[in-house]
C-alpha cells in the first residue's frame, strides 16, 4: 500500500488494523487499534491532520482531504464511513455512521450516535446535535435517535472490525483482494453468519 511521507510526516498504523494495499495514506494521517480501511480509500493529511478512532471502519473509495490547516480531520471510535464519501474536515465524535455518497465540508463538528443519510451534503461549520439523523442537501434533521439506537451503531462497527479480522486470519498474507471477487463473497458468506451487520 501507498504510505507517503509528506512534510517530515508518516501515516502511523497500529499493528492491530488493517489497511487495504489499494488504498493510499499520505502525510500525518494516525490508525488506530481495529480499524479497517477498504481498497481504493484516499487519505491525505498534507495540511492537517487526519486521526481515525478505534473500531472505525471506512469502506471503499473513500476520501479524505486537509485542504488547509483548519481542516482537520477526527474519526471517532466505532464509526462507520460507507462508500463514496468525501470528507474535507470535520470534527466526528464516537459512534457515527456517514452514508454513501455524502460530501462533508471544512470545520463541521459531529456529535455522537449521528447518521448522516446517503447524498447529504454538510456544509462548511455546521455543529451537528448528537443522536440526530440527518439527509439532503444541504442537511437537516429527519429524526432523532435513542441511546439504544446509538449502542446498536457501535455493535455494527465492531462486528465490522471483528468480521475482517476472521476473513483476515484465513487469506494469505491477509491479502483479500488476491482471491477472486467470487471466492471472496463466498469467504464473507461463511464467516459473516455469527454477526449482524
Amino acid at each position: 500500500m501507498p504510505l507517503l511521507e509528506n512534510n517530515g510526516k508518516k501515516p502511523e498504523i497500529s499493528p492491530n488494523s488493517y489497511v487495504s494495499p489499494q488504498s493510499t495514506l499520505i502525510g500525518d494521517v494516525k490508525v488506530n487499534d481495529n480499524v479497517v480501511i477498504w481498497p481504493g480509500s484516499i487519505i491525505r493529511a498534507e495540511n492537517s491532520p487526519i486521526n481515525i478512532g478505534e473500531y472505525s471502519t471506512i469502506f471503499d473509495g473513500v476520501i479524505m482531504l486537509t485542504r488547509s490547516q483548519k481542516s482537520s480531520i477526527n474519526i471517532g471510535r466505532y464509526c462507520i464511513i460507507e462508500t463514496g464519501v468525501t470528507l474535507l474536515g470535520c470534527f466526528m465524535e464516537d459512534y457515527v455512521q456517514i452514508k454513501e455518497g455524502t460530501l462533508i465540508f471544512e470545520e463541521t463538528t459531529i456529535g455522537e450516535g449521528v447518521i448522516i443519510l446517503n447524498g447529504s451534503q454538510v456544509p462548511p461549520g455546521l455543529t451537528i446535535s448528537a443522536r440526530t439523523v440527518l439527509g439532503g442537501n444541504p442537511v437537516e434533521v429527519m429524526r432523532d435517535q435513542t441511546r439504544n439506537d446509538v449502542l446498536k451503531q457501535k455493535e455494527r462497527a465492531e462486528n465490522y472490525s471483528h468480521l475482517f479480522v476472521k476473513i483476515k486470519n484465513q487469506l494469505p498474507h491477509a491479502q483479500g483482494y488476491l482471491l477472486t471477487f467470487t471466492d471472496f463473497v463466498k469467504l464473507m458468506f461463511t464467516v459473516s453468519k455469527d454477526f449482524k451487520l
